[in-house]
């Protein structure tokens, strides 16, 4: 019996990754599409598609009936202030809970794609665990944890979950890391002082990875990224490696990088334009580290299946170029 599963966020950057991987392992997909968003991949693959979005009760009751897993990807990551971020993240999921309830033929999990900003950067020196006190730092983090708490009350209802703690992911495909890849194309390398701070990062084939063994792992709550530990710095280094550059290094002071992110978010706020800075986003860049405790991940990403930073930032080197954005 093929496998049966909902997308919410199908045609994002992680979502158009995971579609194409499930589709070829033969999966019926279904696709909670918004009427403007972009659905070339989705149909070339011949996927179902209930065009709506998440506050649209008819559309999620429509698109939920029948599945076995939903996966909810869909968020919204940087808009212009915490309504925003309310009404998609936390109103959004709980409608998608909501609909899963009332459905007569309930799917039996959801995998919700959270974010290591739901829990707050490494504490007192350490990469942060589960036990630890959640301490967002961001709207963002404030709303995806809220989602969280959305996705396991449907246990209830007898629906199981597993939810997903990414930390920044990166690819084919992402627009969020392509403006750093392309100063560095450019020989300039901006970061915070402070080289010492350490995070994880995850490739994006590797979370396609997770979400995909998500169907079948035990219920629960999974950090999960590449095993290594990084400095920007080194971070910074290898992408360098790989466009075949050697940048400036240009270290930006703390008060620098709040000043700047003051400035982008009155800017914002004057024009009505979303920004990718603000003072909350200035926080988490300046914060000690984020690194979380990825112990119990491993039935969700084996560390040697983890693609190594080289290999995975070579590829999307590749894919930048392939496209003409380099």
């Amino acid at each position: 019996m093929r496998r049966r599963a909902l997308i919410t966020g199908a045609t994002g950057f992680v979502g158009n990754h995971l579609v194409e991987h499930l589709a070829s392992l033969g999966w019926e997909l279904r696709a909670l599409v918004r009427p403007t968003s972009r659905t070339e991949q989705v149909e070339r693959l011949g996927i179902d598609r209930v065009v709506g979005d998440l506050a649209d009760p008819n559309a999620l009751a429509r698109a939920v009936e029948g599945m076995e897993i939903v996966y909810h990807l869909a968020a919204v990551t940087g808009l212009r202030g915490e309504r925003d971020f309310e009404r998609a993240n936390v109103e959004g999921t709980q409608n998608l809970a909501a609909a899963i309830r009332d459905s007569g033929n309930r799917p039996r999990r959801v995998v919700y794609l959270s974010s290591y900003a739901a829990c707050g950067p490494m504490i007192d020196d350490r990469a942060r665990t589960l036990d630890d006190p959640q301490e967002p730092l961001t709207a963002y983090g404030r709303t995806k944890l809220a989602g969280e708490e959305t996705v396991r009350s449907l246990a209830s209802a007898g629906v199981d979950s597993v939810i997903i703690r990414a930390p920044a992911v990166y690819g084919p495909g992402d627009h969020a890391f392509f403006p750093y890849f392309r100063l560095v194309d450019n020989r300039l390398a901006p970061a915070p002082t402070g080289s010492g701070r350490r995070i994880q990062l995850l490739y994006v084939v590797d979370l396609v990875e997770a979400l995909t063994r998500a169907a079948d792992a035990p219920s629960g709550t999974f950090p999960v990224a590449g095993p290594v530990e990084y400095s920007w710095s080194e971070i910074t280094s290898v992408i360098a490696r790989a466009l075949g550059r050697r940048p400036l290094r240009i270290p930006l002071p703390a008060p620098l990088v709040r000043a700047s992110a003051a400035l982008a978010e009155g800017f914002g706020r004057v024009t009505g334009r979303a920004t990718i800075l603000n003072r909350e986003k200035a926080e988490e860049m300046l914060a000690e580290g984020w690194l979380c405790d990825l112990e119990a991940s491993a039935a969700l990403l084996p560390a040697e299946v983890a693609t190594d930073l080289e290999d995975g930032i070579a590829n999307t080197v590749h894919w930048y170029r392939g496209q003409g954005w380099l």
